[in-house]
């Protein structure tokens, strides 16, 4: 009988260490798995970063391109703000002439101005030359 009581504690430990074994590999498996996800996570970080900066230095170069011409963009609109200053005074007396003309209030004057004719009502003076 003091035969088999050994034998089950080896089976034990057999166990224990086969249970060991395999908690050991599982771990290792997991940080296998951890590590490869660490290095495609890094790549992946890596990637990104080079997109980005790719994308910065074609944002930099456009804009160096289109800055000169942006600038003359600017220099003609400055130019045409000047004329229409200069121009806008004219603006404003044509349009107040242009609501005078088709005043039917101020007809007469609007007449009399333009052309020879004068109000039907009104007497022609004529001065004439004493000797």
């Amino acid at each position: 009988m003091n035969s088999q009581i050994p034998l089950p504690q080896t089976k034990v430990r057999k166990n224990l260490r086969v249970e060991s074994v395999i908690a050991n590999r599982e771990l290792k498996k997991e940080q296998i798995q951890q590590k490869r996800a660490n290095i495609e996570q890094s790549i992946e970080i890596g990637l990104k970063i080079l997109v980005n900066v790719g994308i910065s230095f074609l944002a930099v170069f456009s804009i160096r391109q289109l800055l000169p011409f942006h600038l003359a963009q600017q220099a003609k609109l400055a130019e045409i703000d000047e004329e229409i200053a200069k121009i806008e005074p004219r603006v404003e007396k044509l349009q107040e002439n242009f609501g005078t003309a088709f005043d039917p209030k101020l007809t007469r004057k609007v007449m009399e101005k333009n052309t020879y004719k004068v109000d039907p009502n009104l007497s022609p003076i004529f001065f004439t030359k004493q000797k």
